[in-house]
């Protein structure tokens, strides 16, 4: 997930930091995210959680890595075959 794909806010002054720094430098209350992918968002401290299971929120992503699975298994299986 690029950090184009996340917008950081600060809920009590309204500053937009452009990294993803855990506390607003203004007012230093904890900044949130939302993916701009799926609209999610959430405090600072969920953001990895999201990152990580990114697939979630744009199927197209899952399904591509669907079908790298399935290849790879081929391949495997015919290697395994070949033996």
């Amino acid at each position: 997930m690029s950090s184009s794909q996340v917008k950081w806010d600060c809920s009590q002054c309204g500053c937009a930091p452009n990294d993803c720094r855990k506390y607003c430098t203004e007012c230093h209350s904890m900044l949130t995210w939302t993916c701009t992918g799926s609209g999610k968002s959430g405090w600072h401290s969920n953001y990895y959680r999201h990152r990580n299971n990114y697939s979630y929120c744009t199927p197209e992503l899952e399904e591509e890595k669907q079908q790298e699975m399935e290849e790879k298994q081929q391949q495997l299986q015919a290697l395994d075959d070949s033996k």
